[in-house]
């Protein structure tokens, strides 16, 4: 009441002053103070946080990148620390002995953030070779063509109601701005049950790293996602995601006349350096991996190792070898041809913005997927996905049976081998799991830390 006395009371000092209609006007605005006041006192009115954000990218509201989506909405299954898949919005699944039927039945009382229950058949997957059936509200069957047990990793993928953008996350779509159907500015705020600390989150898009940069150098935003560490910015803090869905490392065309040598590929692997900002790779599989082999052999920073494969290489007089990168990775492109330089051999750098169809050695950050599962990047057959165009029977064979079986233990087996087997190859030099870089201003930190751990569940900050 003493609230209202105090605004009732300036309000009329400033009606007198201004020769305003007293009567009127005062009792316009005291009654909406009044509205205010008993809102706020009828816990009505929430007043949020506020976080904005930028990334860097060409977005629309039908293809929205995954900081987006994870705030919107959840997996029918996520995902443990070590990649093992558990339920998450339904109560479990079944599979058949050769991994080609998946039955998932939902959660009881499951409701979409409009309010109307979850039914199963408004659920819609786009996977290729899978047919959905829906023999009741609460049961979602997936029919696969072949067997294939990493399936369920699949299914960690946030959940629309058809094709809108209607979830069961923490966050709606309050607004968002769009020219020519590009997004450039998305706003979301929480649902009315998701807590009352959780910020309004806004999101601006920006072409490119220069762009993004300008921004938050004039304040239009005050955390920027997704950019390389960059010490030069003032007055601000970083910090780095650890992720594990994607892998930095050098492939080697096995099939050229120079890099088809094992020794010299081992050389190479070696001589090259580590990198200690980032999280080193001992192979294809991320170290936190259910089936990570902690048995295999270290490369990096191992000269004396380096000269013992070089001697054994059949390395030709007047040979070069030419190391292709992307402009992000350029600088770690130096270092690399220096170290190998250090080794004796002739050695360039050739930086492209795309990733070249012809190469020697390429340098490149490849997106790995969550289940140990890489078939497509290293199985013989996969002519357009891998990249090194590695042929090993065996290594082939590992993958074969590890889609096939659901036995953990032996999926672990056949995933222990394989990386085995091409740490042995080298047709690859695996260096790190980069992380995603995030700056921002300290004064939001504590709630941009909330935003990040819903845009990122599987991260965790370094």
């Amino acid at each position: 009441m003493k609230e209202l006395q105090f605004y009732a009371l300036i309000i009329s000092r400033l009606a007198q002053k201004y020769l305003l209609k007293q009567k009127l006007l005062t009792l316009t605005i005291l009654g909406l103070l009044a509205l205010i006041l008993i809102a706020k006192q009828a816990n009505f009115i929430i007043i949020r946080p506020a976080v904005s954000e930028g990334i860097i990218g060409i977005y629309t509201n039908q293809n929205l990148p995954s900081p987006v989506t994870n705030l919107l909405s959840e997996g029918l299954i996520t995902l443990d620390q070590t990649g093992k898949p558990l339920p998450n919005l339904v109560s479990g699944w079944q599979v058949n002995n050769d991994a080609t039927i998946y039955t998932l039945k939902l959660k009881d009382n499951l409701t979409w953030n409009d309010g109307t229950p979850v039914r199963s058949s408004e659920i819609i997957f786009h996977i290729p070779n899978v047919k959905t059936e829906h023999p009741d509200d609460r049961t979602i069957v997936f029919k696969l063509d072949d067997s294939f047990s990493p399936f369920p990793s699949l299914l960690t993928q946030p959940i629309f109601k058809g094709d809108t953008r209607i979830g069961v996350g923490k966050y709606n779509i309050f607004q968002a701005e769009q020219s020519r159907n590009i997004l450039s500015k998305i706003t979301l705020t929480p649902r009315d049950n998701a807590g009352r600390n959780l910020p309004t989150i806004s999101i601006r898009f920006y072409p490119d790293e220069k762009a993004a940069k300008t921004a938050f150098s004039l304040g239009e935003i005050d955390s920027l996602i997704g950019i390389p560490e960059d010490k030069s910015q003032k007055n601000v803090s970083q910090k780095k995601l650890t992720t594990k869905d994607k892998l930095t490392a050098i492939f080697y065309n096995t099939k050229d006349k120079i890099l088809s040598d094992k020794n010299l590929r081992k050389a190479l692997s070696f001589e090259t350096p580590s990198i200690p900002s980032e999280e080193k790779a001992k192979g294809p599989i991320h170290l936190s991996s259910w089936a990570f082999n902690p048995d295999l052999r270290e490369y990096l920073d191992s000269p004396p190792l380096a000269k013992n494969y070089l001697e054994k290489a059949n390395l030709g007089d007047n040979s070069t070898i030419t190391l292709t990168t992307t402009p992000q990775l350029a600088e770690l492109g130096e270092k690399i041809i220096s170290a190998w330089k250090n080794l004796g051999i002739d050695a360039v750098l050739r930086v492209e913005s795309g990733v070249p169809q012809n190469f020697q050695a390429l340098l490149f950050t490849a997106t790995i997927p969550a289940d140990p599962d890489q078939y497509s990047l290293w199985h013989s057959t996969q002519n357009s996905t891998n990249i090194s165009q590695y042929s090993s029977p065996r290594a082939d064979k590992d993958l074969e049976d590890g889609r096939k079986t659901s036995d953990p233990e032996k999926r672990k087996e056949k995933y222990t081998d394989f990386q085995r087997v091409i740490l042995e190859d080298a047709p690859a030099t695996f260096l790190y799991f980069p992380g995603t870089n995030v700056i921002y201003r300290t004064r939001v930190e504590k709630d941009l830390d909330q935003a990040l751990k819903l845009q990122f569940p599987a991260s965790e900050p370094s």
